[in-house]
């Protein structure tokens, strides 16, 4: 009886939890980006090279991709590709971690590059060179290179998330980013 008893209680237990609101990959905002790395010498070193990151936007129907010391170049996407890319609610944060995974190598990881904590999308984090992101309106800080955990928050009031995180697929020649 003291057995089923425990049994009933650690169910109730498990089925009581709260929702967990910051799974590993975000579907809150839409994000569908697919791009040919070799054509940005940006992207193509963000992802090739460990630690280092660029943001990516829509600016004037132009794709815009920046690296971490501030060197941008707007890109033309196709017409078709121009209707179906969705960059979540700020723009996008793409790069490779430069902490190495459980099976020792290292991921490609994106990010939105709008705050969560803010969660508006005139809220965009400044990459930084030492690979965090900052918030400039909050002033929270996050670490790019351990899946956009904070570093500082510094608002203890809200509830604190890590930087919403999109799937990536690379082959080699081109990245997909998204969330569906």
């Amino acid at each position: 009886m003291k057995r089923l008893l425990t049994i009933g209680l650690m169910l109730c237990c498990l089925v009581s939890c709260k929702e967990e609101i910051s799974g590993t990959y975000s579907t809150k905002y839409p994000v569908r980006f697919y791009f040919d790395v070799a054509s940005s010498a940006e992207l193509y070193n963000a992802i090739g090279n460990p630690g280092q990151f660029v943001t990516i936007r829509k600016v004037n129907g132009k794709i815009r991709i920046t690296n971490m010391i501030g060197q941008t170049h707007d890109y033309a996407p196709s017409q078709i590709a121009a209707k179906e890319f969705e960059y979540g609610l700020g723009g996008l944060i793409v790069g490779t971690s430069s902490t190495p995974n459980m099976s020792n190598g290292l991921d490609i990881l994106a990010y939105d590059l709008a705050c969560p904590s803010c969660d508006r999308q005139d809220k965009r984090l400044t990459v930084k060179d030492n690979g965090t992101a900052l918030c400039s309106h909050c002033g929270n800080s996050y670490d790019l290179n351990n899946y956009g955990w904070i570093l500082t928050a510094t608002d203890d009031t809200k509830e604190q998330r890590g930087l919403y995180r999109y799937r990536v697929y690379y082959n080699g020649t081109a990245i997909n980013v998204n969330n569906k």
